[in-house]
């Protein structure tokens, strides 16, 4: 116990230092694999949070500029329906004035009328018109007030004349003082809604007065159908541009527009790539930029990773649709990476503080436990010491005693009380002996009751083999008929019997009959259906009718609830006619001379003992010379091999049909050798019985 003892200790001792230091990998593998995974997590998360941020933003400020076009668009709309009532319907509007400007006006907000140098501003048609248009000079001048950022509204007309609401500029009149022409009818748009023949923006152009660049956006007005004028407006681009200034989600950010040829007209950074008035991606060796901006001006919506002034940079773009125009947010992936990286930088020092102090509380609780186990090791050595001094003495006399133990002397006495578990197994074995004397004696009597049923199960196997004909050829004077048959109970005794007799000099009587169940109860059944079916048939009873008769007797008082399949057939020897009758029995199989085996497929009647008042059908099957009939009960077809597969009733016409024209003995061999090949090592199922006759 002590050797033992001391083995443990020591392997606690190397467990024990084995278990701390592999804490201690485990604990830096686990940081490090900790620090891992928040590098990769914390890089998709922030990574995915700053794209979504800047997708979001970019299709919002795009649908802020949209929105604000398609709004102003749809102003200028309603102001050409306006005009275009006018000019069709000119008697359900009166005459209005508007006040030819002065140079004391310049900076007021009003009505103006310009004219192009062949118009007479005097003469009456021209009046007529003006005073007609200027009908439309309080919704111009509401227009006008309404967007902050608008140049001016107007109306142009295929006469020359334009109504114009906005602020009077001193360029109104020349150098040499005149009020200045202005022919609309040369404007771009003018001359766009006019083609268009629909609401329609024209390419950003400089103000034609304040040469700031703006987009103007027309509509046609009509009379009756016919084209007179366009209504116009020209919004500035410095409010789009603080829209796009506002895509930029860092101060690292940049942000542009671009128009339908890929243009930029706008950008947060005029430099390199992200030039003002230059074409997006032009001069780049790589083609990755100008495939971005043909996508942005085709209408998409995406996110990319390129190389923006050769730094890597992610690029959201949006369309602003109304005009063809695609607003582009750009932020570099360092600005993307950058509270990732210090996540990590303070991860790491929070990792290294923790690894300090870990290594303190390893070497604490390594000293801990050395000293814990120096403590166990003595007081074991104290206890196996008390401990082997008690124990040796009762264990030597127990081993004594046990060994004294041989043979038929079985006889075990403890005395001693040492109150403990030599006590308890000393009394447990005192009671084990004497239950061995019991079961000896037992044992003996149940091997004298078996062998006494051994001898009684084979004397009623040989009871039974004797009273089946089983010597052949049975009738050896008559060379009429050739026949063979055999039974292999699947226990001790079986079910299953076949018979043939002599009714008389001229009919042969031939049974296969299988009895339900197995073992005793069935061999016996078996025996009283043979004797009465063999004394039915003596007695000249046809083939129904002894069946008939067979079953009234068995039926009269069947309180096993047994019954018996059978198959009974008369030959009448002078002529080959075979009456026969089938009470629930497996068909016949009949071969024609020189020719096969086949089922004879007759019709059954009810099994013999089943119910009362059966009445079984005959018929007659007639056999030449070399003809054979072959009868057999279920345990042929049902034989099943060790995969439960049964060997069924076409295998066993097979197997007939193998040599059909050799004796009847060899048939049933033949068949018997198949069954055996087919069942290999599987137990016999049920009871094997076989009967062939050959007419001659």
């Amino acid at each position: 116990m002590m050797i033992v003892s001391s083995l443990l200790l020591a392997l606690v001792v190397l467990l024990t230092v084995q278990m701390i230091f592999r804490v201690r990998t485990i604990l830096i593998q686990n940081a490090e694999k900790s620090g891992n995974q928040v590098d990769e997590y914390s890089d998709k998360a922030m990574r995915d949070q700053l794209l979504q941020q800047l997708s979001a933003t970019t299709r919002g400020c795009s649908y802020i500029v949209n929105d604000n076009l398609e709004n102003f668009a749809g102003t200028v709309t309603i102001m050409a329906d306006a005009a275009t009532d006018m000019y069709s319907h000119p008697e359900r509007y009166g005459s209005s004035v508007v006040k030819i400007p002065e140079k004391s006006d310049i900076g007021k907000s009003m009505g103006q009328f310009l004219f192009s140098e062949e118009v007479d501003p005097n003469s009456p048609s021209v009046k007529e018109e003006i005073s007609l248009l200027a009908n439309m000079q309080g919704s111009l001048l509401a227009m006008y007030g309404q967007f902050p950022e608008l140049g001016a509204t107007n109306i142009g007309t295929e006469t020359g004349l334009m109504l114009l609401a906005g602020p009077v500029l001193p360029e109104r009149w020349d150098k040499d003082g005149n009020y200045a022409s202005f022919d609309p009818r040369q404007r771009p748009w003018y001359l766009a809604a006019k083609n268009a023949r629909r609401t329609s923006f024209s390419e950003i152009k400089e103000d034609y007065d304040t040469k700031k660049l703006a987009i103007m956006c027309g509509s046609p007005i009509y009379r009756d159908g016919e084209f007179v004028g366009v209504a116009g407006a020209g919004i500035y681009l410095e409010g789009i541009e603080s829209v796009m200034m506002n895509a930029r989600i860092s101060d690292q950010g940049n942000s542009c527009i671009i128009d339908e040829h890929g243009m930029i007209i706008f950008s947060s950074q005029d430099e390199g790539d992200l030039r003002t008035q230059t074409i997006l991606g032009e001069g780049r060796k790589d083609s990755s930029l100008k495939k971005l901006s043909e996508k942005a001006i085709s209408g998409e919506r995406g996110l990319e990773l390129l190389e923006i002034n050769g730094k890597k940079c992610y690029l959201a773009y949006s369309p602003i649709k109304v005009v063809g125009w695609s607003l582009i947010s750009i932020v570099p992936e360092s600005t993307v990476l950058a509270p990732k990286e210090s996540l990590l930088n303070s991860l790491n020092i929070n990792r290294i503080m923790e690894l300090t102090e870990v290594q303190k509380v390893l070497r604490t609780a390594l000293t801990t436990v050395l000293a814990f186990i120096v403590v166990i090791a003595l007081i074991t050595v104290v206890i196996s010491n008390m401990l082997s001094r008690q124990l040796v003495k009762p264990v030597e006399e127990f081993t004594a005693k046990v060994r004294a133990i041989e043979g038929d002397q079985l006889d075990f006495e403890w005395t001693e009380d040492t109150g403990d578990e030599i006590q308890e197994l000393a009394t447990s074995f005192g009671f084990m002996t004497e239950r061995m004397k019991k079961y000896i004696v037992d044992i003996q009597a149940a091997t004298a009751e078996k062998e006494r049923i051994g001898v009684e199960l084979a004397l009623a196997t040989e009871i039974q083999a004797s009273i089946l004909p089983h010597d052949f050829p049975p009738f050896p004077d008559r060379s009429e008929f050739d026949i063979y048959a055999m039974m292999e109970p699947a226990r001790e005794v079986g079910g299953d019997f076949y018979d043939f007799f002599l009714i008389d000099d001229d009919h042969l009587g031939l049974v296969m009959a299988d009895v339900s169940g197995k073992g005793i109860p069935a061999a016996l059944y078996m025996m009283i259906s043979k004797v009465i079916l063999q004394s039915c048939a003596m007695l000249g009873k046809s083939a129904a009718e002894a069946l008939n008769k067979m079953n009234e007797a068995l039926t009269s008082n069947n309180k096993t609830d047994m019954f018996v399949t059978v198959w009974f057939g008369i030959l009448e020897i002078s002529t080959g006619i075979i009456s026969c009758a089938n009470a629930g029995h497996e068909y016949p199989a009949i071969m024609r001379k020189d020719g096969k085996f086949e089922l004879f497929k007759d019709k059954h009647g009810f099994v013999i003992g089943g119910m009362e008042g059966i009445k079984y059908k005959e018929y007659q099957i007639e056999i030449g010379h070399g003809d054979k009939l072959f009868l057999y009960t279920d345990g042929v077809a049902e034989a099943t091999d060790i995969n439960n597969k049964m060997y069924g009733t076409s295998r066993m016409i097979e197997a007939l049909n193998k040599d059909p024209n050799v004796s009847p003995q060899q048939i049933v061999k033949t068949v018997r050798a198949d069954i055996s090949e087919f069942v290999g090592e599987a137990e016999q199922f049920d009871d094997l019985t076989m009967l062939c006759l050959e007419f001659n």
